[in-house]
């Protein structure tokens, strides 16, 4: 069986595709890869964090900074910041489902706005002179699937790719995604633009069944956690259960870039996100990974990885 032939991009994921991870992901075969996503007002009020979510190198090219927020000046305001730092593209994002986010009329909140998300999408396209592209879902709940409609309108007013998660708000992350609509919006003639499938792709199997919906491209996210390897497994056909020690060696250039890019005090704290996937299929690591979660210091976490007794 033949492995993945489109490309494969690394999920925007708040506090999770920081810059490290995302050097990670690309030395491990991921295509492109897009930044935690940060606030318009973020940007515009100079907060020194969303800042340093979207600061990248020039070995992780091609890149998207993803932006989100509901208001048309603070958008296209938040758009040439970003734009400044010159990556590839502008990702707008439509379709966050968390409750902080939607509460706030922004990402998923958006597709009960279609107007308004166009209307929001146009003004960013309008301004700035790099690509810009769109992540949403399908639609608010089953009841109102839109994602066919607003990709044609998306494309109409300028935008250059849509990364459609095939599931709707209301579904979270949960139930299955689904991958007609994905193939629907690929056989529909009018829609040229390339269309990036996402959701619930975590191995060989299930990105096959979404590569066949004929997308032009797949995105990865929850799958990459502690498993950055993920993209070179998809494209060669291998599920590469790696050993203690190669997984170590790993954790091991996680945290030192981690700790080269952010310091010790963020590196210990977003590090904690991935412990429990990266020894995942190890026989007897629950201990081992409960001390990985206490450690106070690098140098108590190097030891531990020095001697994991497991």
């Amino acid at each position: 069986m033949p492995g993945i032939t489109v490309p494969l991009y690394l999920a925007p994921m708040d506090d999770v595709t920081d810059k490290a991870f995302r050097i990670l992901c690309k030395e491990y075969g991921a295509d492109g890869v897009y930044t935690e996503f940060v606030a318009a007002e973020s940007l515009i009020r100079d907060v020194k964090k969303s800042f340093t979510k979207i600061t990248f190198s020039e070995d992780e090219r091609p890149i998207g900074i993803q932006i989100f927020g509901n208001n048309i000046p603070s958008m296209q305001q938040a758009a040439l910041i970003a734009q400044k730092l010159k990556p590839d593209e502008i990702n707008i994002n439509c379709g966050c489902p968390v409750k902080k986010i939607v509460t706030k009329n922004c990402g998923a909140a958006l597709l009960k706005e279609p107007d308004k998300l166009i209307e929001i999408i146009k003004k960013v396209v309008n301004i700035v002179d790099i690509p810009v592209t769109v992540k949403t879902r399908l639609g608010w709940d089953d009841n109102s699937i839109i994602i066919e409609e607003l990709v044609q309108k998306l494309q109409d007013i300028g935008v250059k790719k849509v990364i459609i998660h095939a599931r709707t708000k209301v579904q979270m992350y949960s139930g299955e995604v689904k991958l007609d609509y994905l193939k629907k919006i690929k056989e529909n003639k009018n829609i040229k633009i390339p269309i990036i499938g996402n959701g619930d792709v975590y191995d060989l199997e299930t990105a096959l069944k979404m590569q066949d919906t004929g997308v032009n491209g797949i995105m990865i996210g929850r799958a990459a956690i502690g498993h950055p390897w993920i993209f070179n497994d998809l494209k060669n056909n291998v599920s590469d259960r790696k050993n203690i020690n190669e997984i170590i060696y790993i954790v091991k250039k996680h945290l030192a870039m981690a700790n080269d890019y952010f310091g010790e005090k963020y590196t210990i704290i977003s590090l904690k996100k991935h412990y429990s996937n990266y020894f995942k299929n190890i026989s007897n690591s629950k201990n081992f990974k409960m001390q990985l979660m206490n450690a106070k210091t690098i140098k108590e976490i190097l030891e531990l990885l020095k001697h994991p007794g497991i």
